[in-house]
């Protein structure tokens, strides 16, 4: 791994202990060399690129266990993400989500829950190209439309 890849794999490092640490702490029930961390340091030694491709099957894990949160938290936790300049879970929802693919290959929000994520990703300042942008606020807008709608 060169240049920009082993940053990516730094900054999702640091998501992947943070997140650990915040909503997984069972982790600490286990042996020393079974939590997570260890597990990652553990493949750094054989081999970078699986270590890569094991975190980013636990991002994605994250990304996942993670959309059932409320959207105040995941602002709250975007928020404590950004303050120690580790990349936002809103940020990785957008790349890793399948549910988020799914919002934008299908064109149209579905759900409340789809709605929230898609309203996350949107907000968070990290960068999106203009099209994305665009694309997600028009999503929400009709969204947000035919709630308007169906509950008049």
């Amino acid at each position: 791994m060169q240049g920009e890849s082993e940053l990516d794999y730094a900054k999702l490092k640091d998501f992947l202990s943070f997140y650990i640490e915040r909503y997984m702490p069972a982790v600490e029930d286990l042996p020393l060399d079974k939590r997570p961390m260890a597990v990652c340091e553990a493949l750094e030694k054989k081999s970078m690129k699986l270590a890569f491709t094991g975190l980013r099957q636990a991002i994605n894990d994250c990304v996942e266990m993670s959309l059932h949160f409320a959207p105040a938290e995941v602002e709250k936790f975007d928020l404590e993400l950004r303050s120690r300049d580790i990349v936002t879970l809103s940020e990785l929802r957008r790349r890793y989500s399948k549910s988020y693919a799914k919002i934008m290959k299908r064109g149209r929000i579905k759900s409340e829950t789809e709605y929230y994520l898609a309203r996350n990703v949107l907000d968070d300042p990290t960068e999106k190209t203009p099209e994305e942008r665009e694309l997600l606020g028009r999503l929400i807008s009709d969204y947000e439309e035919g709630a308007q709608q169906g509950s008049a």
